[in-house]
């Protein structure tokens, strides 16, 4: 029974007097207080943790208002609990004044909690659990304005490293709402969108440089979403971000990084073929020669048709780039436009180099073998051996197999195809010719192929 009534007493001196912060309260040096006042401390704190996780958050408002007033230094868990408490008296509120009181008392508990504490917790992190608790007590009537100025202080406090990283989008949504409300405000949404972007590739790229696939794979969720608001916003289509961009060109045409961002961002919605994009590729191949630069010359080449520029900066592109699959392709590309202008010998030539970068590609050997079908009339002289030219067709077609399995069911149909064009075993007995023997096939094909007939 004394123990009880101890235990009674010690509890009741804890709340006693609680109703200020202790004169000479020295938070560095002794968060807890000194003396009686840490027992107290220490009594109040566990009687708050006990009631909060029991969820019996009227009676841990007592104990947790007494240790976040006297003693806010002392447990980060005053600001774990702190809101919880505090959201569980606002849902059973009906006075909107009190819910307000509530309301404004949260944004006070993040406020204290990065006095105290934002040595444990990035100030951004802070801000932006606060952020995210305004935004959920408030509902339609949260101001866009509070968000975005929260939410773009804390990813300033962080930048690419911020935490938690869904900030980066609820901070975007925020942006384009004040632009929505507000037109004046499409630079700023457009400035916010870029720089937004930088640094969530530099948190995917840190998140995959620790072998954290998960959040790298989250981060990129998040990437899309963004994207995809800022493409049906109405302030990225091709002729506002042109403007955008163009306006700050002059002063910045030796600058790297703006002509690699204007390209970038015009290239993600599909603004490549203006004058203008062509004017950062040039700019940008001058400074510092890459893939994506020579890629967009040549787009500039084609459109001109000028076939000999195109030629030379896809071949660049093809050099300039490190992944050597697309360097293939890229020549592939190439290759297809030299044969649609049926400059067939050049047509081949990037075949084969698209091979060097890639030997399995065997979408090369298909498309040498409908080069030479496509020119089987005019080889020989003698219209009864094209079929011969067909045979040289089926070889690549073989080859192409070979090589790269994923294309068997098209070189097959190709096959069969050019199959039926082979020369009848009566023809090529009275010129001569006999299946399984190797026959040369002459003009611009050159090679030595083996007959075959039907």
């Amino acid at each position: 029974m004394k123990k009880l009534i101890l235990a009674i007493v010690l509890v009741t001196s804890a709340l006693v007097g609680a109703n200020a912060q202790k004169a000479g309260y020295d938070p560095v040096n002794a968060p807890y207080g000194h003396g009686q006042d840490s027992i107290n401390c220490v009594m109040n704190l566990s009687l708050m943790s006990t009631a909060a996780k029991a969820e019996n958050y009227q009676d841990a408002l007592k104990t947790w208002t007494v240790v976040y007033e006297n003693y806010p230094a002392s447990s980060k868990n005053i600001y774990i609990y702190g809101p919880r408490i505090y959201k569980a008296l606002f849902a059973k509120e009906t006075d909107a004044a009190k819910k307000k009181e509530y309301i404004d008392k949260i944004m006070e508990i993040y406020d204290k909690r990065m006095k105290y504490f934002s040595d444990v917790d990035a100030r951004g992190t802070i801000l932006a659990f606060k952020a995210y608790d305004y935004q959920e007590l408030m509902g339609d009537d949260a101001d866009p304005a509070v968000i975005y100025k929260m939410l773009g202080e804390a990813i300033e406090d962080m930048k690419s490293e911020m935490y938690p990283s869904d900030a980066y989008g609820h901070y975007m949504i925020a942006s384009l709402r004040l632009f929505l409300q507000d037109n004046s405000k499409k630079e700023q949404y457009i400035n916010d969108y870029f720089r937004i972007m930088d640094y969530i590739d530099k948190a995917k790229e840190n998140a995959l440089g620790n072998n954290d696939e998960e959040s790298a794979n989250y981060i990129e969720d998040v990437k899309a979403s963004i994207e995809n608001a800022f493409v049906n916003s109405g302030a990225g289509d091709c002729k506002t971000l042109e403007n955008f961009y163009s306006a700050k060109f002059a002063e910045n045409k030796n600058n790297e990084e703006f002509l690699n961002q204007a390209a970038g961002s015009l290239s993600n919605i599909g603004c490549t073929q203006s004058d203008f994009y062509f004017q950062l590729s040039e700019s940008l191949h001058k400074l510092n020669p890459s893939a994506n630069s020579a890629i967009g010359l040549a787009n500039r080449s084609l459109n001109k048709k000028d076939y000999r520029e195109a030629m030379k900066y896809y071949e660049q592109a093809a050099e300039l780039e490190p992944n050597k699959s697309k360097s293939s392709d890229y020549l592939m590309t190439l290759a297809q436009i030299l044969f649609s202008q049926r400059s067939y010998s050049q047509a081949r030539q990037s075949a084969y180099d698209a091979l060097k970068f890639n030997p399995n590609n065997g979408g090369a050997y298909i498309l040498i073998a409908q080069m030479y079908a496509s020119s089987a009339e005019g080889i020989f002289s003698e219209s009864e051996k094209r079929g011969l030219v067909f045979c040289a067709a089926v070889d690549k077609l073989q080859r192409a197999k070979a090589v790269d399995p994923s294309v068997t069911t098209e070189a097959n149909r190709l096959i069969n195809q050019y199959s039926r064009y082979y020369m009848e075993k009566e023809d090529a007995f009275m010129m001569g010719l006999k299946e399984g023997e190797s026959v040369f096939v002459p003009g611009w094909i050159g090679e030595t192929t083996t007959i075959r007939t039907k």
